[in-house]
C-alpha cells in the first residue's frame, strides 16, 4: 500500500498543483565569501616592524556585515575611528581625496572576538541603544593592540 501512495505523489514536487508546468530547478545556495584575510597592504610601523593591514571592507567581511554599514557606524562614532590612514591623494582636478582606513589583523581578530561575545555575529541587525558600550570596548582593545605594536623591539 505505501508503495502506490509514493509512486502517485513522487512527482508532486516536480510540477505546480493543478497544472502540467514543471516547477523551476532550485537555483544553487550561495556561498558566502568570507576570505577577508585575502587582501591586504604591507605597511612598516615606526618601529621598523612590517606588518598586514586590512581595509575597511575586510573588517566589514569579518563582521558579515556590508561596508556601508561599518562606514557608517564608524562615522556616527558607534566604531572608534581606525588609527591608520593611507596618505591622501590629490586628484587631477585639486580636490583632496582621504586615504583609506587600515587595520590591522589583530584589531579585526579583536573586534570579532566581541562581536561574537556579544552575540552579534551574523545577526540581521545590531541593536546600538543595548550595546552600547561595545565601542568602548573595541576602542580599548585597539588602543592595547596600537601600544603593543608601537613598542619598539630591542
Amino acid at each position: 500500500m505505501s508503495d502506490f501512495i509514493e509512486e502517485t505523489f513522487a512527482d508532486l514536487d516536480n510540477f505546480y498543483p493543478g497544472s502540467k508546468r514543471k516547477r523551476r530547478e532550485a537555483p544553487e545556495p550561495v556561498v558566502k565569501d568570507t576570505g577577508w584575510e585575502d587582501e591586504y597592504f604591507e605597511k612598516f610601523l615606526p618601529n621598523g616592524e612590517k606588518v598586514q593591514m586590512y581595509t575597511l571592507g575586510s573588517l566589514a567581511k569579518a563582521l558579515e556585515r556590508p561596508t556601508k554599514t561599518v562606514r557608517y557606524w564608524v562615522e556616527n562614532g558607534q566604531l572608534p575611528t581606525s588609527p591608520y590612514r593611507l596618505p591622501s591623494k590629490v586628484g587631477a582636478n585639486g580636490k583632496v581625496y582621504v586615504g583609506r582606513r587600515l587595520y590591522s589583523k589583530a584589531m579585526i581578530l579583536a573586534t570579532v572576538e566581541i562581536f561574537a561575545r556579544a552575540g552579534l555575529l551574523g545577526t540581521d541587525r545590531v541593536d546600538w541603544s543595548t550595546h552600547r558600550n561595545l565601542g568602548d570596548k573595541i576602542a580599548e582593545a585597539w588602543d592595547k593592540i596600537r601600544a603593543e605594536e608601537m613598542q619598539v623591539n630591542e
